[in-house]
């Protein structure tokens, strides 16, 4: 017998803590993801723009400065002729001549590559369009073939079935003999052959 409908000596109270607070005191164990947690802002460290920081600095000033040597470092590009130089590099007009017979003959370089190039892609479309020609009466011979198999589309063949799967079957027509009786449907349940039968069969 079952103990669960008899009566506790404590029975449970709806409160704020379940489970009989009448006799046992309220539980002082709570979940860790109760605490609260981050109570605090995370503050600015020294050289990470404090307030303190930014109120010593002008920003106006070190905006228009950096502005001035953008402008500058500009100006200084155009004179050179739009060439920029690394640190530690001197532009003397002899390097200028040097450059510019590297461009040229980087230019001579990049024709005769287009060159090589151009005449690779022809001799690729020749190779495709030979190889098409090739493939064009393999491909028409496949579709009469498949033609061919297919009764549907083709006249000739005659739908009548060879051999039949079990002509090689070793009980065949064991029945031969036996004459059987024609099936008649008679709209009577107590005249039908099958109610006959059944009567014959299992009531006699």
């Amino acid at each position: 017998m079952t103990t669960a409908a008899r009566p506790t000596w404590a029975p449970a109270k709806g409160g704020n803590e379940q489970g009989g607070t009448r006799i046992f005191g309220p539980s002082q164990k709570y979940s860790s993801r109760d605490i609260a947690s981050h109570t605090t802002l995370k503050p600015r460290k020294d050289g990470q723009d404090t307030q303190e920081e930014l109120q010593k600095r002008n920003l106006r000033d070190e905006l228009e400065e950096r502005e001035r040597r953008h402008l500058s470092s500009r100006e200084d590009n155009r004179r050179k002729g739009g060439h920029l130089l690394l640190e530690g590099e001197i532009g003397d007009s002899d390097d200028d001549a040097e450059i510019k017979g590297d461009d040229e003959d980087e230019d001579d370089d990049d024709e005769d590559d287009t060159k090589a190039l151009l005449a690779e892609l022809e001799q690729i479309k020749k190779e495709r369009a030979e190889n098409k020609l090739r493939k064009e009466p393999a491909d028409t011979q496949e579709s009469d073939s498949c033609i061919r198999g297919n009764p549907l589309l083709n006249n000739e063949t005659s739908f009548n079935v060879k051999r039949r799967w079990d002509d090689d079957v070793v009980f065949k027509n064991q029945t031969r003999g036996e004459t059987k009786t024609p099936k008649r449907f008679i709209n009577d349940t107590i005249r039908s052959d099958f109610h006959r039968k059944f009567l014959q069969n299992y009531i006699k």
